[in-house]
């Protein structure tokens, strides 16, 4: 019985910058985080695609495998703004289930929607709502009994591709597709596979239940083993683990001075969303990545708080010992974890002073934008570490800009 219904949107952020600028249409597009040949495409067009270029290829890299290229620096505020109004034009159509990214819907289907005809007709109705909000925004379609394969439908078409897999289809329509293609299969999956006798899809779903459990250790492999037969599981979303951010530098940011002032940037964009979203930090780790490929990391503890200026205090702690190297930074990033509920006022010191501080900052920033009141660390990379969007996270446009 089919009972979802996949919505992937085809090439998105490449496929927003050409809807914005007709003079790339047709051509091959690559996004990018900084205009630089030693970073990689974070996006290609379908044009880039066909010629060798896809999402992690080096910028270089593709330049030799696609000499027309036009390279573009994403602009992540505009996929948000481009986010909510095709989820307001597929949602004139079919109720949305669930955001599984910043470009991929699942609705559930109901009713007689579940019929193969009836769930082809909605699909092409969402399509053409699609294509009202751009001609250059496409998306492909997957139809399934679960979720996990219709999100593997809504791949075997593409771009601009409508595959419906009804139980006679299963499993022999999923023999085509790379252990990779299947949600929850990365490298390292492959390699455990690999060392079981597990090469290619086929072989997956003639394993049995106890082996595909034993090689992922517990209940990954029995919800692997049910989605591939058609089962429904219910998506749990568990308390948030951290919060933070990252970014690739310009050239120009690549030295230890300018890369710590974007690092001051990116903490008080954190400190900001940690207290928007009621919680505490109780650890900040610090990420360098080195030009040279290598990278280091350090973590501090302490009490949980959500003070700005306690919290660019651990920075400045774990900076300072940071290795020198003679290879330029090449990307920075900060993360808060062993998060707890904040209550105002109640975690620090001098009688909630710094508590109200934080609590009129944030005001401020909020009514006259993200950077009318900051910490003075970050006052050289104003401009700098702009919102990204990661993969299942939906920025919030007050807060990240």
């Amino acid at each position: 019985m089919l009972n979802c219904l996949f919505i992937d949107f085809d090439a998105y952020f490449a496929s927003v910058e050409q809807e914005l600028r007709p003079e790339l249409r047709g051509r091959p597009v690559g996004v990018v985080p900084v205009m630089a040949d030693t970073t990689c495409c974070i996006a290609a067009s379908y044009e880039a695609k066909r010629l060798g270029v896809t999402t992690g290829t080096q910028v270089g890299e593709a330049k030799k495998l696609c000499p027309g290229i036009a390279l573009v620096e994403a602009r992540h505020e505009l996929y948000v703004q481009y986010h909510h109004r095709l989820r307001a034009a597929v949602e004139s159509r079919i109720p949305i289930d669930a955001v599984a990214s910043i470009d991929e819907l699942a609705c559930t289907l109901t009713g007689s929607w579940r019929e193969p005809e009836r769930a082809r007709a909605v699909a092409l109705e969402v399509r053409a709502a699609v294509a009202e909000v751009g001609e250059s925004l496409g998306c492909s379609i997957g139809i399934a009994p679960n979720r996990f394969l219709a999100k593997m439908a809504s791949k075997m078409d593409k771009p601009r591709g409508l595959r419906i897999l009804d139980d006679a289809d299963i499993p022999e329509a999923l023999y085509g597709l790379k252990l990779g293609d299947l949600t929850g299969i990365g490298r390292r999956m492959r390699v455990r596979l690999h060392a079981a006798g597990i090469d290619t899809v086929e072989q997956l779903y003639a394993a049995p239940r106890r082996e595909v459990v034993r090689i992922w250790g517990g209940i990954g492999g029995e919800r692997m083993y049910g989605e591939l037969r058609g089962r429904e599981y219910a998506m749990h979303s568990g308390p948030r683990a951290s919060i933070g951010h990252s970014h690739v530098l310009a050239p120009e940011f690549r030295t230890p001075q300018a890369a710590l002032a974007v690092l001051h940037r990116l903490l008080q964009k954190s400190a900001w969303r940690l207290r928007s979203l009621g919680y505490a930090a109780g650890s900040l780790r610090l990420n360098l990545r080195y030009l040279d490929g290598e990278r280091w990391s350090l973590a501090e503890r302490f009490a949980p708080s959500a003070d700005t200026g306690l919290l660019e205090r651990v920075l400045g702690i774990l900076w300072e010992r940071h290795p020198s190297r003679s290879a330029p930074i090449l990307g920075v990033g900060v993360s808060l974890s062993r998060l707890s509920e904040w209550t105002q006022g109640s975690l620090f010191e001098e009688g909630g002073k710094r508590s109200r501080l934080n609590q009129t900052v944030d005001a401020v920033n909020s009514r006259f934008g993200a950077q009318a009141v900051y910490f003075g660390g970050a006052h050289r990379a104003l401009d700098s570490a702009p919102m990204r969007i990661a993969f299942t996270h939906i920025p919030d446009l007050d807060l990240e800009r």
